[in-house]
């Protein structure tokens, strides 16, 4: 008998990252439906009469939801970026609650062992979305045409992470920097969507920006995991500096409850001087540099010199690529479809490497 299985989203990011999932296991046979989870359980009802026993989501907000509705299964978490900047990544309790976890990358293995060492159902599985961006392939003059760009020269992509409902200075608003530049192509995280009109953005309806980052020669992006998507294909990448991202130190936590981090740890989180480290991890004594880095003054000097010198940096782009991504070869659906598949028989949390 095919296993049964129910993958949940509530928001565009969250159907883009178990998408590719979805898709690989209903070829395989697998009984699998993607359901958005609406924030009334009336909306819910007809879901929560026949939702499988255990759930696939890749945010806490479906799981919050059917919890509320009443539903009382087990749950698999799949990470829906492969950022580690977060500060929030691993810190709450629901990711402690998981029945499996999958890693996107090693770097978010060590993030959750220096929170929670004793945690043992995380499994390295990489990111499903990974999968179809290795092995696209564009029409570099069609999608040119198509978004008013100049086939001939340099595509510059702007693509930030979210934050600008919250602040003027965060997610698309930082596209203010970007006005002078030609050739540049504008996409929004999913939730800043509301702002893509007032910078000319594109706002792909699925969430999915693959096909802009095989199209760019240069990423700009601040803490996105756009970053170490376009390492992944070798592009260069120039990382905005600015005082502050949403979720990360040393914004203020908007939960006021069920932490994993000790105050120890937090206490030093927050010494941390962002002006010198503006992109250090959470949690890890690490960086996560991966090219140019550039206040918003010295943006144009950084692209100039990424697009000029195109090799620069790409040791740092292999290692994040690496770490940020384990095993990006186009194979990650099926090894945590297998991983799933295991724990579904028998409860094992068994880690697969090919």
């Amino acid at each position: 008998m095919s296993p049964t299985l129910d993958l949940v989203y509530s928001t565009t990011k969250g159907y883009a990252s178990l998408l590719p999932l979805f898709n690989f296991m209903k070829i395989q046979g697998w009984q699998v439906r993607l359901e958005k989870v609406h924030r009334n359980c009336f909306r819910n009802r007809k879901l929560l009469k026949t939702i499988s026993a255990h759930i696939v989501i890749a945010y806490d907000k479906p799981l919050v939801r059917l919890e509320k509705c009443g539903w009382e299964g087990e749950f698999i978490y799949i990470e829906h970026g492969l950022s580690p900047m977060k500060y929030y990544t691993y810190k709450y309790e629901f990711f402690q609650r998981a029945a499996l976890l999958f890693y996107p990358g090693e770097v978010f293995k060590r993030k959750m062992e220096a929170i929670n060492p004793k945690f043992k159902r995380g499994l390295l599985g990489g990111y499903p979305k990974v999968d179809e961006l290795i092995n696209l392939q564009i029409d570099r003059s069609d999608l040119c045409s198509k978004y008013g760009l100049n086939p001939d020269k340099p595509v510059i992509l702007f693509a930030p992470s979210w934050g600008g409902k919250k602040n003027r200075n965060a997610g698309i608003h930082n596209a203010k920097h970007l006005s002078s530049l030609e050739n540049l192509l504008i996409v929004p995280h999913s939730a800043d969507y509301p702002y893509a009109k007032r910078y000319g953005a594109v706002k792909p309806g699925d969430g999915n920006i693959n096909q802009f980052l095989h199209l760019a020669d240069v990423v700009i992006s601040d803490i996105s995991s756009v970053l170490a998507e376009a390492s992944i294909l070798d592009k260069p990448v120039v990382q905005l500096v600015l005082p502050a991202y949403p979720g990360c130190f040393p914004e203020a936590e908007s939960r006021k409850s069920g932490t994993w981090v000790s105050d120890d740890i937090l206490t030093r989180e927050q010494l941390t001087d962002r002006s010198v480290r503006p992109f250090k991890i959470p949690y890890v004594d690490e960086d996560w540099i991966m090219g140019h880095t550039a206040d918003p003054s010295e943006l144009e000097a950084a692209i100039k010199d990424a697009l000029d010198h195109p090799q620069d940096f790409t040791e740092q782009r292999n290692y994040w690529a690496e770490q940020s991504c384990w095993k990006a070869d186009g194979q990650s659906s099926r090894r945590i479809t297998h991983m799933i598949d295991q724990y579904l028989k028998d409860g094992s949390v068994i880690q697969l490497v090919d």
